[in-house]
Protein backbone atom coordinates (compact mmCIF):
# COMPACT_ATOMS: atom_id res chain seq x y z
CA UNK A 1 0.00 0.00 0.00
CA UNK A 2 1.79 3.12 -1.25
CA UNK A 3 1.43 6.44 0.57
CA UNK A 4 2.25 9.90 -0.74
CA UNK A 5 3.40 12.53 1.75
CA UNK A 6 2.78 16.20 0.98
CA UNK A 7 5.21 18.13 3.17
CA UNK A 8 8.46 17.13 4.85
CA UNK A 9 8.59 19.64 7.67
CA UNK A 10 8.46 18.90 11.38
CA UNK A 11 5.21 16.91 11.37
CA UNK A 12 5.92 15.31 7.99
CA UNK A 13 9.27 14.10 9.28
CA UNK A 14 7.57 12.60 12.31
CA UNK A 15 5.07 10.74 10.12
CA UNK A 16 7.87 9.50 7.85
CA UNK A 17 9.82 8.16 10.83
CA UNK A 18 6.80 6.27 12.15
CA UNK A 19 5.87 4.68 8.83
CA UNK A 20 9.11 4.14 6.92
CA UNK A 21 11.66 3.93 9.72
CA UNK A 22 9.51 1.69 11.93
CA UNK A 23 9.56 4.05 14.89
CA UNK A 24 6.91 2.88 17.36
CA UNK A 25 4.67 -0.12 16.59
CA UNK A 26 3.08 1.02 13.35
CA UNK A 27 4.47 -1.75 11.13
CA UNK A 28 3.54 -4.45 13.67
CA UNK A 29 -0.15 -3.54 13.29
CA UNK A 30 -0.31 -4.37 9.59
CA UNK A 31 -0.56 -7.62 7.74
CA UNK A 32 0.61 -5.90 4.58
CA UNK A 33 3.45 -3.44 4.24
CA UNK A 34 2.39 0.21 4.03
CA UNK A 35 5.10 2.61 3.00
CA UNK A 36 5.63 6.19 1.93
CA UNK A 37 6.98 6.08 -1.60
CA UNK A 38 6.99 9.78 -2.56
CA UNK A 39 7.49 12.91 -0.47
CA UNK A 40 6.74 16.40 -1.78
CA UNK A 41 9.32 19.01 -0.79
CA UNK A 42 10.39 22.25 -2.46
CA UNK A 43 14.08 21.41 -1.97
CA UNK A 44 15.24 18.86 -4.57
CA UNK A 45 18.37 18.27 -2.50
CA UNK A 46 16.39 17.11 0.53
CA UNK A 47 17.25 13.51 1.39
CA UNK A 48 15.38 10.65 2.99
CA UNK A 49 17.10 8.40 5.51
CA UNK A 50 20.02 6.48 3.92
CA UNK A 51 18.51 3.17 5.07
CA UNK A 52 15.23 3.87 3.28
CA UNK A 53 15.04 2.39 -0.21
CA UNK A 54 11.29 2.97 -0.67
CA UNK A 55 10.82 6.74 -0.57
CA UNK A 56 12.06 9.50 -2.81
CA UNK A 57 11.73 13.27 -2.81
CA UNK A 58 9.63 14.92 -5.54
CA UNK A 59 9.14 18.62 -6.16
CA UNK A 60 5.98 18.38 -8.26
CA UNK A 61 2.74 17.55 -6.45
CA UNK A 62 1.39 15.88 -9.61
CA UNK A 63 3.93 13.11 -9.09
CA UNK A 64 1.86 12.11 -6.05
CA UNK A 65 -1.68 13.23 -6.96
CA UNK A 66 -1.59 11.56 -10.41
CA UNK A 67 0.27 8.40 -9.38
CA UNK A 68 -2.18 5.47 -9.67
CA UNK A 69 -0.11 3.34 -7.31
CA UNK A 70 -0.49 5.79 -4.42
CA UNK A 71 -3.71 5.03 -2.56
CA UNK A 72 -3.34 7.31 0.48
CA UNK A 73 -2.22 10.95 0.51
CA UNK A 74 -1.06 12.54 3.75
CA UNK A 75 -1.32 16.34 3.43
CA UNK A 76 0.89 18.29 5.85
CA UNK A 77 1.90 21.39 3.91
CA UNK A 78 -0.08 23.96 5.91
CA UNK A 79 -1.53 27.11 4.44
CA UNK A 80 -4.90 27.31 2.71
CA UNK A 81 -5.42 27.47 -1.04
CA UNK A 82 -2.58 25.26 -2.28
CA UNK A 83 -3.21 22.41 0.14
CA UNK A 84 -6.99 22.69 -0.29
CA UNK A 85 -6.54 22.24 -4.05
CA UNK A 86 -4.30 19.21 -3.58
CA UNK A 87 -6.63 17.57 -1.06
CA UNK A 88 -9.59 18.11 -3.36
CA UNK A 89 -7.76 16.66 -6.37
CA UNK A 90 -6.55 13.67 -4.39
CA UNK A 91 -10.11 12.84 -3.30
CA UNK A 92 -11.39 13.30 -6.84
CA UNK A 93 -8.66 10.89 -7.98
CA UNK A 94 -10.10 8.35 -5.53
CA UNK A 95 -7.27 8.56 -3.04
CA UNK A 96 -7.88 8.46 0.69
CA UNK A 97 -6.62 11.59 2.44
CA UNK A 98 -5.28 12.32 5.92
CA UNK A 99 -4.57 15.92 6.90
CA UNK A 100 -3.73 18.03 9.93
CA UNK A 101 -4.76 21.27 8.22
CA UNK A 102 -7.34 22.94 10.49
CA UNK A 103 -7.69 25.96 8.19
CA UNK A 104 -8.69 23.86 5.18
CA UNK A 105 -10.99 21.55 7.15
CA UNK A 106 -12.80 24.37 8.95
CA UNK A 107 -13.35 26.31 5.72
CA UNK A 108 -14.16 23.46 3.32
CA UNK A 109 -15.42 20.79 5.73
CA UNK A 110 -18.71 19.89 4.08
CA UNK A 111 -17.40 20.17 0.51
CA UNK A 112 -14.43 17.87 1.09
CA UNK A 113 -16.48 15.26 2.97
CA UNK A 114 -19.01 15.29 0.12
CA UNK A 115 -16.27 14.79 -2.49
CA UNK A 116 -14.81 11.93 -0.46
CA UNK A 117 -18.22 10.22 -0.23
CA UNK A 118 -18.90 10.69 -3.95
CA UNK A 119 -15.59 9.01 -4.79
CA UNK A 120 -15.82 6.19 -2.26
CA UNK A 121 -12.79 7.27 -0.25
CA UNK A 122 -12.11 8.40 3.31
CA UNK A 123 -11.05 11.83 4.58
CA UNK A 124 -9.48 11.78 8.05
CA UNK A 125 -8.47 14.87 10.05
CA UNK A 126 -7.89 13.83 13.68
CA UNK A 127 -4.69 15.87 13.94
CA UNK A 128 -6.45 19.08 12.88
CA UNK A 129 -7.72 19.56 16.46
CA UNK A 130 -5.81 18.95 19.67
CA UNK A 131 -2.62 17.44 18.23
CA UNK A 132 -2.26 14.06 19.91
CA UNK A 133 -5.64 14.16 21.70
CA UNK A 134 -8.03 11.67 20.03
CA UNK A 135 -10.98 14.07 20.29
CA UNK A 136 -12.50 13.74 16.79
CA UNK A 137 -13.07 9.99 16.93
CA UNK A 138 -14.13 10.17 20.58
CA UNK A 139 -16.69 12.84 19.75
CA UNK A 140 -18.09 10.76 16.88
CA UNK A 141 -18.49 7.79 19.21
CA UNK A 142 -20.32 9.83 21.86
CA UNK A 143 -22.67 11.23 19.20
CA UNK A 144 -23.94 7.72 18.56
CA UNK A 145 -25.67 7.91 21.95
CA UNK A 146 -25.56 11.51 23.14
CA UNK A 147 -26.88 14.84 22.01
CA UNK A 148 -23.85 17.04 22.60
CA UNK A 149 -24.79 20.60 23.55
CA UNK A 150 -21.50 22.16 24.65
CA UNK A 151 -17.85 22.14 23.58
CA UNK A 152 -15.06 24.09 25.24
CA UNK A 153 -11.34 23.82 25.53
CA UNK A 154 -7.83 25.19 25.78
CA UNK A 155 -6.87 24.50 22.19
CA UNK A 156 -3.71 26.47 21.41
CA UNK A 157 -0.27 25.55 22.69
CA UNK A 158 1.34 28.93 21.93
CA UNK A 159 -1.09 31.05 23.94
CA UNK A 160 -1.22 28.47 26.71
CA UNK A 161 2.58 28.50 26.93
CA UNK A 162 2.57 32.31 27.09
CA UNK A 163 -0.04 32.45 29.84
CA UNK A 164 1.64 29.64 31.77
CA UNK A 165 5.01 31.44 31.70
CA UNK A 166 3.41 34.75 32.64
CA UNK A 167 1.71 33.05 35.59
CA UNK A 168 4.82 31.21 36.75
CA UNK A 169 7.35 34.01 36.30
CA UNK A 170 5.39 37.26 36.42
CA UNK A 171 6.70 38.22 32.97
CA UNK A 172 4.84 40.51 30.60
CA UNK A 173 3.16 39.46 27.37
CA UNK A 174 5.65 40.84 24.83
CA UNK A 175 8.67 39.31 26.56
CA UNK A 176 6.97 35.93 26.87
CA UNK A 177 5.90 35.98 23.23
CA UNK A 178 9.51 36.61 22.19
CA UNK A 179 10.62 33.67 24.34
CA UNK A 180 7.98 31.45 22.72
CA UNK A 181 9.23 32.48 19.28
CA UNK A 182 12.88 31.88 20.19
CA UNK A 183 12.23 28.27 21.24
CA UNK A 184 9.87 27.45 18.38
CA UNK A 185 6.58 27.54 20.33
CA UNK A 186 5.35 30.55 18.33
CA UNK A 187 5.64 31.49 14.67
CA UNK A 188 7.49 34.59 13.48
CA UNK A 189 4.02 35.94 12.70
CA UNK A 190 1.96 34.87 15.74
CA UNK A 191 -1.29 36.49 14.60
CA UNK A 192 -3.23 33.25 14.11
CA UNK A 193 -2.44 32.20 17.66
CA UNK A 194 -2.77 35.38 19.70
CA UNK A 195 -5.78 36.74 17.78
CA UNK A 196 -7.71 33.50 18.20
CA UNK A 197 -7.89 32.20 14.61
CA UNK A 198 -6.17 28.92 15.43
CA UNK A 199 -8.57 28.20 18.31
CA UNK A 200 -11.55 29.38 16.29
CA UNK A 201 -10.83 26.97 13.44
CA UNK A 202 -10.51 24.06 15.84
CA UNK A 203 -13.68 25.08 17.66
CA UNK A 204 -15.58 25.37 14.39
CA UNK A 205 -14.60 21.80 13.42
CA UNK A 206 -15.62 20.37 16.79
CA UNK A 207 -18.85 22.38 16.87
CA UNK A 208 -19.83 21.32 13.34
CA UNK A 209 -19.40 17.67 14.28
CA UNK A 210 -21.05 18.03 17.68
CA UNK A 211 -24.14 19.91 16.52
CA UNK A 212 -24.67 18.35 13.09
CA UNK A 213 -24.44 21.57 11.09
CA UNK A 214 -21.67 23.71 9.69
CA UNK A 215 -20.02 26.27 11.98
CA UNK A 216 -17.27 28.24 10.24
CA UNK A 217 -14.38 30.26 11.56
CA UNK A 218 -16.15 33.45 10.52
CA UNK A 219 -19.11 32.54 12.77
CA UNK A 220 -16.97 32.56 15.91
CA UNK A 221 -16.48 35.79 17.90
CA UNK A 222 -12.77 36.15 18.66
CA UNK A 223 -11.05 38.36 21.24
CA UNK A 224 -7.28 38.35 21.10
CA UNK A 225 -4.85 37.92 23.95
CA UNK A 226 -2.37 40.73 23.25
CA UNK A 227 -3.90 43.12 25.82
CA UNK A 228 -3.11 40.91 28.83
CA UNK A 229 -0.41 42.27 31.14
CA UNK A 230 1.59 40.91 34.06
CA UNK A 231 -0.53 43.04 36.39
CA UNK A 232 -3.64 41.18 35.19
CA UNK A 233 -2.04 37.84 35.99
CA UNK A 234 -1.08 39.14 39.44
CA UNK A 235 -4.48 40.67 40.18
CA UNK A 236 -6.34 37.56 39.02
CA UNK A 237 -4.09 35.48 41.29
CA UNK A 238 -4.89 37.72 44.24
CA UNK A 239 -8.55 36.88 43.72
CA UNK A 240 -7.78 33.15 43.39
CA UNK A 241 -8.02 32.86 39.60
CA UNK A 242 -5.83 31.86 36.64
CA UNK A 243 -6.17 33.45 33.19
CA UNK A 244 -6.61 31.03 30.30
CA UNK A 245 -7.48 31.35 26.59
CA UNK A 246 -10.68 29.43 25.89
CA UNK A 247 -12.74 28.36 22.90
CA UNK A 248 -16.37 27.70 23.84
CA UNK A 249 -19.57 26.88 21.97
CA UNK A 250 -23.08 26.14 23.21
CA UNK A 251 -26.09 24.65 21.42
CA UNK A 252 -29.44 25.94 22.62
CA UNK A 253 -33.01 25.09 21.62
CA UNK A 254 -34.09 25.60 18.00
CA UNK A 255 -30.52 24.87 16.84
CA UNK A 256 -29.15 28.17 18.12
CA UNK A 257 -25.36 28.16 18.45
CA UNK A 258 -23.27 30.60 20.47
CA UNK A 259 -19.50 30.66 20.01
CA UNK A 260 -16.57 32.57 21.47
CA UNK A 261 -12.79 32.55 21.73
CA UNK A 262 -11.55 34.79 24.54
CA UNK A 263 -9.42 35.10 27.68
CA UNK A 264 -11.27 33.86 30.77
CA UNK A 265 -10.64 33.31 34.48
CA UNK A 266 -10.83 29.90 36.15
CA UNK A 267 -10.48 29.11 39.85
CA UNK A 268 -6.90 28.07 40.70
CA UNK A 269 -8.07 24.59 41.72
CA UNK A 270 -10.00 23.88 38.52
CA UNK A 271 -8.77 21.35 35.96
CA UNK A 272 -8.61 24.00 33.24
CA UNK A 273 -6.29 26.18 35.35
CA UNK A 274 -3.79 23.36 35.63
CA UNK A 275 -3.43 22.69 31.90
CA UNK A 276 -0.11 24.32 31.03
CA UNK A 277 2.45 24.89 28.26
CA UNK A 278 1.81 22.86 25.09
CA UNK A 279 -0.89 20.72 26.68
CA UNK A 280 -4.52 21.09 25.60
CA UNK A 281 -7.84 20.06 27.08
CA UNK A 282 -11.21 19.59 25.40
CA UNK A 283 -14.51 19.24 27.24
CA UNK A 284 -17.75 18.01 25.68
CA UNK A 285 -21.12 17.78 27.40
CA UNK A 286 -23.67 15.15 26.35
CA UNK A 287 -27.24 14.78 27.53
CA UNK A 288 -26.61 11.18 28.68
CA UNK A 289 -22.93 10.97 29.61
CA UNK A 290 -22.59 14.47 31.09
CA UNK A 291 -19.18 16.13 30.84
CA UNK A 292 -16.17 14.36 29.36
CA UNK A 293 -12.70 15.88 29.29
CA UNK A 294 -9.80 14.93 27.00
CA UNK A 295 -6.27 16.00 27.90
CA UNK A 296 -2.94 15.67 26.16
CA UNK A 297 -0.26 17.33 24.08
CA UNK A 298 -1.94 19.69 21.65
CA UNK A 299 1.08 20.29 19.44
CA UNK A 300 4.54 19.04 18.64
CA UNK A 301 6.16 16.64 16.24
CA UNK A 302 5.50 13.32 17.93
CA UNK A 303 2.01 14.06 19.26
CA UNK A 304 0.68 15.31 15.93
CA UNK A 305 2.46 12.63 13.90
CA UNK A 306 0.91 10.02 16.19
CA UNK A 307 -2.58 11.32 15.35
CA UNK A 308 -1.82 11.43 11.62
CA UNK A 309 -0.47 7.88 11.54
CA UNK A 310 -3.45 6.73 13.60
CA UNK A 311 -5.67 8.02 10.80
CA UNK A 312 -3.55 6.20 8.22
CA UNK A 313 -3.90 2.99 10.20
CA UNK A 314 -7.66 3.51 10.42
CA UNK A 315 -7.89 3.81 6.63
CA UNK A 316 -5.68 0.77 6.07
CA UNK A 317 -7.90 -1.31 8.34
CA UNK A 318 -11.02 -0.11 6.52
CA UNK A 319 -9.46 -1.14 3.21
CA UNK A 320 -8.34 -4.51 4.58
CA UNK A 321 -11.79 -5.29 6.01
CA UNK A 322 -13.65 -3.66 3.10
CA UNK A 323 -15.70 -1.88 5.75
CA UNK A 324 -15.93 1.84 5.16
CA UNK A 325 -17.60 4.24 7.66
CA UNK A 326 -20.83 6.03 6.82
CA UNK A 327 -20.14 9.51 5.43
CA UNK A 328 -20.48 12.40 7.89
CA UNK A 329 -23.48 14.55 7.02
CA UNK A 330 -24.39 18.03 8.20
CA UNK A 331 -28.17 17.99 8.06
CA UNK A 332 -28.95 20.92 10.36
CA UNK A 333 -29.12 24.59 9.45
CA UNK A 334 -27.71 26.19 12.58
CA UNK A 335 -28.63 29.68 13.71
CA UNK A 336 -25.44 31.55 14.66
CA UNK A 337 -26.46 33.80 17.57
CA UNK A 338 -23.29 35.50 18.74
CA UNK A 339 -22.29 35.52 22.43
CA UNK A 340 -25.41 36.57 24.35
CA UNK A 341 -25.80 33.10 25.93
CA UNK A 342 -22.49 33.49 27.77
CA UNK A 343 -22.70 35.29 31.09
CA UNK A 344 -20.77 35.65 34.32
CA UNK A 345 -18.91 38.05 36.55
CA UNK A 346 -16.10 39.96 34.88
CA UNK A 347 -12.60 41.13 35.70
CA UNK A 348 -11.74 44.47 34.07
CA UNK A 349 -8.51 46.50 34.14
CA UNK A 350 -8.45 50.01 32.66
CA UNK A 351 -5.38 52.19 32.20
CA UNK A 352 -6.29 55.75 33.25
CA UNK A 353 -4.34 58.64 31.63
CA UNK A 354 -6.07 61.45 33.58
CA UNK A 355 -8.92 62.38 35.95
CA UNK A 356 -11.35 63.00 33.11
CA UNK A 357 -10.75 59.51 31.77
CA UNK A 358 -11.31 58.07 35.23
CA UNK A 359 -14.66 59.84 35.55
CA UNK A 360 -15.62 58.68 32.05
CA UNK A 361 -14.78 55.02 32.82
CA UNK A 362 -16.69 55.08 36.11
CA UNK A 363 -19.76 56.48 34.36
CA UNK A 364 -19.62 53.91 31.54
CA UNK A 365 -19.27 50.98 33.94
CA UNK A 366 -22.00 52.27 36.27
CA UNK A 367 -24.47 52.56 33.37
CA UNK A 368 -24.65 48.76 33.05
CA UNK A 369 -23.26 47.42 36.31
CA UNK A 370 -24.79 48.37 39.67
CA UNK A 371 -22.78 46.00 41.84
CA UNK A 372 -19.01 46.00 41.49
CA UNK A 373 -15.78 46.01 43.42
CA UNK A 374 -13.36 48.79 42.49
CA UNK A 375 -9.62 49.03 43.19
CA UNK A 376 -7.63 52.11 42.16
CA UNK A 377 -3.86 51.73 41.95
CA UNK A 378 -1.62 54.44 40.48
CA UNK A 379 -2.82 54.97 36.90
CA UNK A 380 -5.03 51.89 36.73
CA UNK A 381 -8.49 50.98 37.97
CA UNK A 382 -9.63 47.38 38.46
CA UNK A 383 -13.21 46.11 38.56
CA UNK A 384 -14.86 42.86 39.57
CA UNK A 385 -18.45 43.07 38.36
CA UNK A 386 -21.64 41.21 39.12
CA UNK A 387 -23.10 38.76 36.58
CA UNK A 388 -23.49 40.24 33.11
CA UNK A 389 -24.25 38.91 29.62
CA UNK A 390 -21.22 38.80 27.32
CA UNK A 391 -22.73 40.99 24.62
CA UNK A 392 -23.60 43.69 27.19
CA UNK A 393 -20.09 43.69 28.62
CA UNK A 394 -18.51 43.72 25.15
CA UNK A 395 -20.50 46.82 24.22
CA UNK A 396 -19.43 48.54 27.44
CA UNK A 397 -15.78 47.61 26.87
CA UNK A 398 -15.94 49.04 23.34
CA UNK A 399 -16.99 52.40 24.83
CA UNK A 400 -14.10 52.30 27.28
CA UNK A 401 -11.63 51.53 24.49
CA UNK A 402 -12.57 54.81 22.81
CA UNK A 403 -10.65 56.58 25.59
CA UNK A 404 -8.51 54.05 27.44
CA UNK A 405 -6.57 50.81 27.04
CA UNK A 406 -8.12 47.90 28.91
CA UNK A 407 -8.20 44.15 29.40
CA UNK A 408 -11.14 42.05 30.54
CA UNK A 409 -12.00 38.41 31.09
CA UNK A 410 -15.18 36.57 32.04
CA UNK A 411 -15.05 34.48 35.20
CA UNK A 412 -16.00 30.79 35.14
CA UNK A 413 -17.24 29.88 38.61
Amino acid sequence: MNIGLLGFGTIGTGVYELINLNKGRFSKNLEEQAVITKILDRDPNKKVDPSDTAAKIVTNADDIIEDPDIKIVVALLGGMDFEYGLIKRALQNKKHVVTANKAVISEYFEELLTIAAENGVILRYEASVGGGIPIIESLKEELKINRVNEVKGILNGTTNFILSKMTEEGADFDDTLKLAQSIGFAEADPTADIEGYDVSRKLSILSSLAYGGIVKDEDVRKRGLADVRAVDIEMAGDFGYIIKYLGHSILKEKDQVYTTVEPVLFKEASIMSNVNSEFNIVSIVGDIIGELQFYGKGAGKDATANAVVGDVLYILNCIKDDNYPKPTRFAKQLDKCGVSAFEGRYYLRVDIPDHEAFAYVMDVVSEVCDEKSVIVSDDRVFFMTDVMAADVFDAMADKIKERCACFYARIYE
